[in-house]
């Protein structure tokens, strides 16, 4: 059999090397990164053994602090077609028999070239191509658009909707203790402000200098969320200077806990958003990149959250709406009862542990 085509059927679980590859850095965030470290995660505790490989080093910082093996392709991450040769050595060297990819960077022909080689598991956000996998995933509750089961004709396993939706293990452990959150809770007008790893826009900073310059929400107790990748993390430092209510977190090792203590947050789209529903938090959300066209739809729907719009189109716009929302979700605890029974029924935060389970079955 040529390649790793003999890593490639029927193992032992504790005999599977499975490969995950997947980048983070200030263009595209560390969403990418952090949903598969969650599925490792769950790959690890079944008993497998997982390889990380990146592009480049950006991303070994929270490799690291994971504890997840890592290799460093040193490519690049825009142009992943070039780069298969040296990661066929790699997947070949550590005998990996099944490999996941998660990047918009992965064109069919990637897959092509890959395919045969090992089973590939291929995260699809946005249905932009059909590639020669043997499992997709997609994990967003939008994914019921798409004619996945027509067009991939039951030659490849699908893992579709919100109960694939990789969360870390905190958000399930956190996400049943708030599963009867009281709608009278003694955090009342504590918010959460959040941009991604990365805030590629750099909206951050504005989101929290607007908030400190609304009449009704500056005094109240904020919480803001720096990335590792987030590049404006002193401009947040001098807003938050002087105003004892406001604490900057860095490298949040609890994000659920302190999910758990807000009334309503702040957030881009993304999967922040589905682990803000497993927490049941009222949340204002707004939009980065192309790829989130479709988490408005399906999050504003039935005003399971408020949408403020795309950051890059108006910006001042969408701040105003931001704090507009934020405001609407505070004070009215009617609003805040209707959208925590909304998020509830979204997702369990237990589809890391699925996802993982059926990688092993392949």
């Amino acid at each position: 059999m040529d390649g790793l085509q003999s890593f490639g059927g029927k193992q032992d679980i504790k005999a599977q090397t499975i490969g995950i590859r997947a980048d983070a850095n200030e263009t595209i965030a560390a969403g990418h990164v952090m949903r598969c470290i969650a599925i490792a995660a769950q790959l690890v505790r079944l008993g497998a053994k997982v390889i990380f490989y990146t592009a480049d080093e950006n991303a070994d910082a929270l490799l690291e602090a994971a504890g997840m093996t890592h290799v460093c392709l040193h490519t690049d991450w825009r142009r992943m077609e070039d780069e298969t040769p040296i990661l066929i050595r790699e997947l070949q060297k550590a005998g990996c028999g099944k490999l996941l990819v998660d990047s918009y960077q992965a064109t069919e022909r990637y897959f092509q070239e890959l395919a045969g080689r090992c089973r590939l598991i291929c995260m699809d956000d946005c249905f932009d191509g059909v590639y020669p996998a043997d499992m997709v995933i997609n994990y967003n509750p939008y994914c019921a658009r798409f004619p996945y089961a027509e067009t991939y004709g039951g030659r490849t396993r699908l893992l579709l909707g919100a109960g694939y939706a990789p969360l870390r293990e905190e958000f399930v452990k956190a996400a049943e203790g708030c599963a009867d959150k009281p709608s009278d809770d003694t955090a009342e007008g504590h918010i959460l402000l959040s941009s991604g790893g990365g805030d590629p826009c750099g909206v951050l900073p504005d989101i929290l200098a607007a908030v400190l310059e609304d009449d009704r929400l500056c005094g109240l107790p904020c919480d803001v969320v720096v990335g590792g990748l987030n590049r404006n993390r002193e401009k947040l430092e001098r807003l938050a200077a002087g105003h004892p209510n406001v604490r900057l977190h860095c490298q949040v090792k609890h994000m659920a806990e302190l999910m758990r203590e807000c009334t309503a947050a702040v957030s881009a789209a993304g999967t922040t958003l589905l682990e803000l529903c497993a927490m049941r938090v009222p949340t204002v959300f707004f939009c980065t990149a192309d790829n989130q066209q479709y988490d408005h739809e399906f999050f504003a729907a039935e005003e399971r959250m408020l949408y403020a719009g795309d950051v890059r189109e108006d910006r001042q716009e969408c701040l105003a709406r931001i704090c507009g929302g934020l405001r609407q979700i505070v004070e009215s605890r009617e609003l805040r009862d209707a959208m925590r029974q909304k998020l509830r029924a979204v997702t369990d935060g237990k589809g890391a542990y699925r996802i993982a389970e059926e990688i092993v079955r392949l």
